[in-house]
């Protein structure tokens, strides 16, 4: 719309690395219907090796597509998915942050440090009595 302001709020991402196994499958699906409700994405991802090859690669990313389809089609949920290969360093790096770590992405001019946020407090609906 003309005169309206994008929205500065960046959606979640969510960071599921697969390998082909049931449980990241079950992680997958958990992901996507969280994603769903805070209207923001998967990304799907594969860990590859820095000495892999080509041909390596291109299986892994053929073999975690197609996991991504079958977790979709079962659950029915579409487009909010993507789908990456992740160096190990990339991904040991972004696991650092998780287990209290930081993570300093370095841009044009400016710093922007990644840390993991303290667990929220499960919220409990305020019960009234009549």
């Amino acid at each position: 719309m003309v005169g309206s302001r994008p929205s500065r709020r960046v959606r979640a991402r969510l960071l599921v690395p697969l390998d082909g196994t049931a449980a990241s499958s079950a992680e997958l699906a958990r992901a996507l219907r969280d994603a769903v409700r805070q209207e923001g994405s998967v990304l799907a991802c594969a860990v590859v090796g820095a000495r892999a090859d080509d041909v390596e690669r291109a299986l892994i990313r053929a073999a975690l597509e197609t996991q991504v389809a079958e977790v979709v089609e079962a659950i029915g949920v579409q487009g909010h998915t993507e789908i990456a290969l992740l160096d190990e360093a990339v991904f040991e790096a972004l696991c650092d942050v998780g287990r209290g770590g930081a993570l300093v992405v370095v841009q044009e001019n400016r710093r922007t440090v990644l840390r993991s946020a303290p667990p929220r407090e499960p919220v409990r609906p305020i019960v009234r009595h009549a």
